[in-house]
């Protein structure tokens, strides 16, 4: 037996079948959503919801004729009585027969395609969402001490789902275009009928948004809840060694009881509304599709409609209730959690800034290539380092990181404590060919220095996913992973082992040599190193000293260490563990080489 060649596990019969509209093994490119200072949750929501409108419009026209060819069903049956049976006439018979057999070729046909059309638009407008948070989280202009917690989590995941309904928005339009055909309808049914039902539909509808307005409100203070313990539980399992480490379980255990007893209130209280306008509204359209049908049902005894009238008038009214059903069920639902994520979205684009906010990087001096780096710590001293210098630091782990920080964030206010008075870190000052650094524009400060933090976090997917950063070529992640003696377990120079998530499927060190393989690959004009071989084994350390040497000759590197085997291969070593600058040598002992 032949495998499927599609391979999507069909059978024998299928597998030869040719498949159309597959989707593209690569992933789409995708435009960011534009953020105005006058975008409103309901307006952000609506943009998303019709953003790809080259699948939406094909799908709503889908699901329109889906919608009006169900309802057309008990009209041609309603004809067919009256021209065929009653009189009957063979050949009106066959050819009510057809047209009936065509409607339900297009309802199948619409119902295959617009599904298709609409999980397409939705895939689309939620990767579209995601490129948007995503970048106005790691935006290269924005602080680096941006919070990425679980929270975040829950909003590329969970808002990010709700926000992009466009199957909602779609479905939604097309019930209304039902509804609308529906009743014009009845108006050939019978005039006053129709008319019933026009304005009946109109009140119906009016009656289904009022019922709405708590649990609309109370939704987004549900989501709200529910993101932030998503949020906790994601940190708690992050940080679980660090709580250990200093014996806060129980601590935390109570915090994370609190919120997600606060957050399963608040669920009761959120499904307990949704019953409750689920109720009222299935009521609001009970009774008026019941109307609609006695008033058929009078107008028939009266001998005003014939037998088959009586049939198209009882079924477009049965027709209309799953119509109001969806809307009052599904898409007033879907609208009000569409609102609250969308609200969600749109406050966290805010918080981290948009590219439209004032861009002042024309005005700041750009660092020449090569400019010397100098880092300032009050009461300890100076880091200086040249171009093709590589200089060595130490200093205590508050100094060190503080001046981690400080290189990292130039902007910040405070690299030190809270108070700024014991912490000898407060105040530090990084300067790029003289000129501080803090005047230096975001991009082009991140453009000119790289700082590997001594903790770093590996992303899912390959060694080579994890050292795939801008301006690295093949050849530049080769040379990194010799150079960070990563060669034992890299899976060659391509890079092609899986690291795990977070790295878990790594040793500490490999972790951390990959790490470095990835600092060293941007190729950066200054890198900053703090504590980069910890967890490395004292031969792997010496060859990673080796590499470091060779990879760096013509760029300038400050590597924040205690290791004596990387501050042997420094051009010097600043001492910073006392008020008294010291340039050491290989032992760091007041010497100078």
């Amino acid at each position: 037996m032949s495998a499927d060649p599609a391979g999507l596990g069909r059978g024998p019969l299928t597998r030869r079948l040719p498949v159309l509209w597959q989707a593209a093994r690569d992933t789409p490119p995708a435009r960011p959503y534009d953020v105005g200072p006058g975008d409103t949750p309901r307006r952000f929501l609506l943009r998303v919801i019709f953003s790809v409108k080259r699948l939406t419009i094909p799908a709503l026209v889908c699901a329109t004729l889906l919608m009006v060819g169900q309802s057309l069903v008990p009209v041609i049956v309603g004809v067919a009585i009256d021209r065929a049976l009653a009189t009957g006439d063979g050949s009106q018979l066959l050819f009510w027969t057809a047209v009936l057999a065509f409607d339900f070729l297009v309802i199948t046909t619409c119902s295959r395609f617009g599904q298709q059309l609409m999980v397409h638009a939705a895939q689309l407008a939620q990767l579209r969402l995601r490129e948007t948070l995503s970048r106005a989280v790691l935006h290269p202009e924005q602080p680096s001490g941006v919070r990425v917690d679980g929270g975040v989590v829950s909003l590329m995941t969970n808002d990010v789902q709700r926000t992009a309904v466009v199957g909602l928005g779609v479905f939604a339009l097309a019930e209304i275009l039902a509804i609308g055909f529906i009743a014009v309808a009845l108006l050939f049914v019978h005039l006053l009928l129709g008319v019933v039902a026009i304005v009946g539909a109109v009140v119906a509808l009016w009656l289904t948004g009022v019922v709405s307005g708590r649990f609309t409100r109370d939704s987004r203070v549900y989501q709200n809840l529910l993101a932030g313990t998503v949020g906790r539980a994601t940190d708690l399992v992050h940080g679980y060694r660090v709580i250990k480490g200093v014996r806060a379980e129980a601590e935390a255990t109570r915090r994370y009881r609190e919120a997600s007893a606060e957050t399963l209130r608040g669920a009761y209280r959120n499904q307990g509304l949704l019953g409750r306008f689920i109720g009222s509204s299935g009521a609001v359209s009970g009774v008026y599709v019941a109307v609609v049908a006695s008033l058929a049902g009078l107008f028939a005894v009266q001998g005003v409609l014939s037998v088959g009238g009586l049939i198209a008038a009882v079924g477009l009214a049965q027709a209309l209730l799953p119509q109001l059903f969806f809307i009052s069920r599904n898409a007033v639902p879907g609208w009000v959690a569409g609102l609250a994520s969308s609200g969600r979205v749109l406050d966290a684009l805010r918080a981290a800034g948009d590219d439209s906010a004032p861009d002042d990087r024309t005005t700041r001096p750009v660092p020449a290539t090569g400019a010397a780096v100098e880092v300032t710590v009050p009461g300890r001293g100076a880091v200086r380092a040249g171009p093709g210098e590589l200089v060595g630091v130490l200093a205590d782990d508050r100094t060190a990181a503080a001046v981690t920080a400080a290189a990292l964030d130039p902007h910040g206010t405070d690299h030190g404590a809270e108070d700024g008075t014991d912490d000898p870190g407060a105040g530090v000052a990084v300067t790029i060919g003289g000129v501080p650094a803090e005047l230096v524009g975001h991009t082009v400060y991140r453009e000119h220095v790289l700082v590997a933090p001594h903790r770093s976090t590996l992303f899912s997917g390959t060694v080579a996913d994890n050292l795939d950063v801008p301006g690295s070529s093949a050849s530049t992640r080769a040379a990194a992973l010799r150079a960070a003696a990563c060669d034992d377990f890299a899976g060659g120079p391509e890079g092609s082992a899986e690291v795990g998530e977070l790295g878990n499927r790594l040793s500490g060190g490999q972790a951390q040599r990959i790490a470095l393989a990835r600092a060293l690959a941007r190729d950066a004009p200054v890198l900053v190193l703090h504590d980069p071989t910890t967890a490395v084994d004292p031969v792997t350390e010496g060859r990673i000293a080796r590499g470091l040497r060779e990879r760096r000759r013509d760029r300038i590197t400050i590597v924040i260490a205690a290791s004596p085997t990387l501050l042997g291969v420094c051009d010097r070593v600043v001492d910073l563990r006392s008020e008294l600058v010291g340039v050491a040598g290989a032992a760091a002992d007041g010497g100078s080489r």
